[in-house]
């Protein structure tokens, strides 16, 4: 799924004066100094991989984004944070501080970091998520491309503010059935491998 096809999708569920929709078309801003970032990043060792470059010049918050999850949101980094040695991570000790020099990057969901590795230049980038409670990095695929992510994230987010629902989740972290409706064959069409990984955060996500 590129870029394009995935802010299709986001669309389709989102209003159209949704917050998240402005935000991500606050890429049209500022086109020069996006230029800018993706020079910079092609200066370095690894040149950013085709869909990142395109993230970065089309979709990438220039405030960051912030999208609800369960248990912690999704934050999508602002573009003036996205680099190769991201500053959250430079406290980090030990094996921790062995951030790999191809690794990028671009949201963490409660203080684990997502990335995509520039090492990878195909027409996609795979996207990756690690625990920091482990003590060392060990990454997982989350999604196939970027677009894929955004997506998944994103639909996370509206089901848990599913129209007409005031309680999307009740105590045992099941999804109210309006929304489970909703959410379960979205993520089964357009997560594809990765379904367990973004519905299993519900109880009831193989009813």
């Amino acid at each position: 799924m590129n870029i394009q096809d995935a802010m299709s999708l986001i669309a389709s569920f989102s209003s159209a004066n949704s917050s998240k929709l402005q935000a991500f078309s606050s890429a049209n801003e500022n086109l020069a100094d996006r230029e800018a970032v993706v020079a910079q990043l092609v200066g370095e060792k690894y040149a950013p991989p085709k869909e990142l470059s395109e993230y970065i010049r089309s979709v990438c918050p220039q405030q960051g984004l912030v999208l609800e999850g369960v248990g912690h949101p999704v934050e999508l980094l602002k573009i003036s944070e996205l680099s190769w040695q991201p500053e959250m991570l430079s406290p980090l000790t030990g094996e921790l501080a062995k951030w790999q020099d191809d690794w990028f990057l671009i949201a963490h969901d409660g203080g684990d970091p997502i990335i995509i590795k520039a090492s990878e230049q195909g027409e996609n980038s795979p996207v990756y998520s690690s625990m920091q409670g482990m003590g060392f990095w060990d990454f997982a695929p989350i999604a196939d491309s970027i677009g894929q992510f955004l997506v998944c994230a994103c639909a996370i987010e509206h089901a848990l503010n599913f129209p007409g629902l005031g309680q999307p989740l009740d105590d045992d972290f099941n999804l109210a059935q309006a929304a489970a409706n909703w959410l379960f064959p979205f993520l089964r069409l357009h997560a594809g491998a990765h379904y367990d990984e973004w519905a299993s955060v519900f109880e009831n996500y193989q009813a």
